[in-house]
């Protein structure tokens, strides 16, 4: 009964912030008319944003198959890349604003004078965040599944429809407003998990002891080292680069707002992959084998185990409560940032004359068919999250961090040298997914072909056009 109102609760909660914040116009459904002026809500909302399900379940768990590999690199690079991230934030903020770019396509389209690179990125993004939304959704149905013991249908069914309320009326103001409670609640229960596990194990040192030493091994002796350094490096790409993590600096009101996030924004991430990546070895000392063993095979059903089992009455139902805000928060702006590329990049170019108003309705109208779609195609979901995730979010982030860093920092970039590097880095992870070492993750693949493309295409095609620099010659 405590976890059905706890539920209603939630959803109570959401549907007044969605109201409060709904929006009627085009720029600020999707970007907040960039009057975001609180620098705890973007920094922690953009943690809410980043994670999900597959961190929660998946990277919670992956550690009993990976080992401590897997909690050495997945933490290194999320913490790494997180600083970077917001050290090179204030700067994606100033060229979104001086482009009034509403999303990322559009923004490197202005960059680079390359409205064909817009349309390539955008679909691109349109095909791969569909695939990323489903095990997502896989997770969350799991969850709720757990919460309230419901179906697994029933928890696709209540998700979609909770996401959807927050969606249609709110729009990037609700994501980031209930995406910062959603933040809170992540972290509150990381931290929580990660305390009842060691208080369950009798403490690191007990724990540490009864850790088997091919789990503790960083040569990878359960799983090739190789293999999880590329996972892991995959994943934590997309703090540099996704679109739906990007647009919440876009929604900033001004630097100031971006620099003082950067405070909240590493700190959480910290906080949260260290508590919930060690959480699979750690079950290794703190469980018996034969608890352990029907994970083995299936890990993302550890975290939800460790919940209910470890954490007094009504603890659990908070923990498993986070877990579905590490779901939604996601699911929400990666909705938003695909449905935005169908129609605000795809179709205004092929009707430039459609009206913001128009453009805002099938904006809704659409976002609502891709989360019934998703959900519909994560009814059965035989893989692991984790390899699922790692692919589609890297090959997203790979597409968009080689022009969006260069554009930052380097004026020679042409359209020639855009359009190369997406599908250079497209086409490579996809024939190196399929017939590459699988020991060497694609994004690596993807990121040195997208580069070599990019600088040579560039190069190639001599002056740059729609960069700082043509900005500045035009304005003389």
């Amino acid at each position: 009964m405590l976890n059905q109102l706890l539920l209603v609760a939630y959803v109570a909660l959401i549907i007044i912030l969605s109201i409060k914040l709904r929006q009627g116009t085009l720029t600020g459904f999707v970007l907040s008319d960039r009057n975001i002026a609180y620098p705890a809500v973007i920094g922690i909302a953009y943690t809410a944003a980043y994670f999900s399900a597959a961190s929660f379940l998946g990277g919670g768990g992956y550690g009993l198959v990976a080992g401590l590999p897997w909690v050495v690199w997945a933490a290194f690079f999320h913490v790494a890349f997180a600083c970077l991230a917001w050290l090179i934030a204030p700067r994606i903020w100033q060229m979104a604003k001086q482009y009034e770019a509403r999303t990322v396509p559009q923004l490197l389209e202005r960059r680079y004078g390359s409205p064909g690179g817009k349309i390539i990125l955008a679909a691109i993004m349109l095909i791969l965040y569909a695939v990323y939304l489903v095990p997502i959704f896989k997770g969350c149905a799991n969850l709720f599944s757990g919460l309230i013991g419901v179906t697994y249908v029933e928890g696709l069914m209540i998700a979609v429809a909770i996401v959807a309320i927050y969606y249609v009326i709110g729009g990037l103001p609700a994501i980031i407003w209930i995406g910062f409670i959603q933040g809170v609640l992540m972290i509150g229960g990381s931290i929580l998990l990660y305390m009842g596990l060691l208080n369950a194990g009798g403490g690191m040192n007990a724990i540490w002891e009864n850790i088997p030493a091919a789990v503790t091994s960083m040569s990878g002796d359960i799983v090739p080292w190789q293999k999880t350094f590329g996972m892991a490096f995959s994943i934590s790409l997309g703090l540099l680069a996704l679109p739906d993590l990007l647009i919440m600096i876009f929604s900033a009101r001004d630097t100031r707002v971006v620099r003082f996030a950067a405070l909240y924004g590493p700190l959480s991430i910290a906080i949260y992959a260290v508590c919930i990546f060690s959480l699979g070895i750690l079950a290794y000392g703190a469980l018996s084998p034969e608890a352990l063993q029907p994970f083995i095979s299936n890990p993302d059903g550890l975290v939800p185990f460790l919940a209910t089992t470890l954490l007094p009455p009504g603890f659990d139902a908070l923990i498993l409560l986070a877990a579905i805000s590490a779901a939604m928060s996601t699911i929400s702006a990666i909705v938003l940032v695909t449905t935005t590329s169908l129609t605000a990049d795809i179709m205004r170019f092929f009707r430039p004359s459609i009206s913001d108003q128009k453009v805002l309705l099938l904006t809704r109208v659409i976002g609502l068919f891709i989360l019934a779609a998703a959900a519909i195609a994560a009814v059965d979901v035989p893989q692991q999250i984790v390899p699922l995730v790692s692919v589609s979010m890297g090959v997203i982030a790979c597409c968009v961090f080689v022009p969006l860093i260069f554009g930052l920092y380097w004026s020679r970039g042409t359209s020639t040298g855009f359009v190369a590097s997406l599908l250079a880095s497209f086409g490579s992870v996809v024939l190196w997914q399929f017939y590459g070492n699988p020991l060497i993750h694609p994004v690596f693949v993807g990121l040195l072909c997208g580069t070599v493309a990019y600088l040579g295409g560039s190069l190639i095609s001599g002056h740059p056009t729609g960069g700082p620099e043509s900005e500045k010659s035009k304005a003389g």
